[in-house]
């Protein structure tokens, strides 16, 4: 039944991707229920807003959110293939997601959503300022761990290179850094245009977060 109906509008070696979904049994209907709501949308032929790894949020304001929680709107692993087709997707955003892969995951996920993106499509992100961290082991004085370091479970503190310990790993959670030079130097490497680091902007990214963000956004 997941071939068939992802099949009903996903290219070939898209499918292929669909098919070897690491999943167990309880996840098949999750997904499943998740290919019938993007068959639907792409149907609908509307303008599509994705935000993926949202966490447990229902979207809002034209966007749909995509994660592996059971609150997001769609059920998706973003280890796998995204199964939207090529060019559907008019933007796309995330926040403090792209540290939680490696370099290679990374880069499969951003040319992922370099495919689904119409020509001209934005892709916006947002990132931890792992400078800010850094920083702080140079000039600890200077920094304020409370406000920095907020997820106590990552924060154990003995010395100051808990600091980097903090934003380079997160309780096994971040598998890479960024900063205001190589986050946009991959999003060009993928194969991204117009790339830019931006201002926070209140409609779609959080004030929590903004004292230790990185803005980029750039187009297909």
């Amino acid at each position: 039944m997941l071939r068939k109906i992802a099949n009903f509008f996903l290219p070939k070696d898209l499918m292929n991707g669909i098919k070897n979904y690491k999943v167990k049994k309880t996840e098949n209907l999750k997904i499943q229920s998740s290919l019938d709501k993007i068959q639907k949308l792409i149907q609908q032929k509307e303008f599509l807003n994705l935000e993926i790894g949202s966490g447990p949020k229902k979207g809002s304001n034209g966007w749909i959110t995509a994660d592996m929680w059971d609150g997001a709107d769609l059920y998706l692993n973003l280890l796998e293939p995204i199964p939207f087709p090529d060019n559907t997707i008019h933007k796309i955003y995330s926040s403090h997601l792209l540290e939680h892969f490696t370099i290679r995951e990374l880069e499969k996920l951003l040319k992922e959503c370099y495919r689904i993106l119409v020509y001209d499509g934005v892709f916006s992100v947002c990132v931890p300022n792992a400078r800010l961290y850094i920083e702080s082991y140079c000039e600890p004085e200077k920094f304020d761990a409370e406000r920095f370091c907020r997820y106590k479970p990552a924060f154990v503190y003995s010395s100051k290179i808990d600091y980097l310990n903090y934003i380079a790993y997160m309780d096994g959670q971040h598998k890479y850094m960024f900063d205001e030079e190589n986050l946009p130097e991959i999003l060009k490497r993928v194969g991204f245009k117009n790339v830019r680091l931006r201002d926070f902007d209140a409609k779609i990214d959080m004030e929590s977060r903004q004292h230790q963000s990185i803005y980029a956004e750039a187009t297909k």
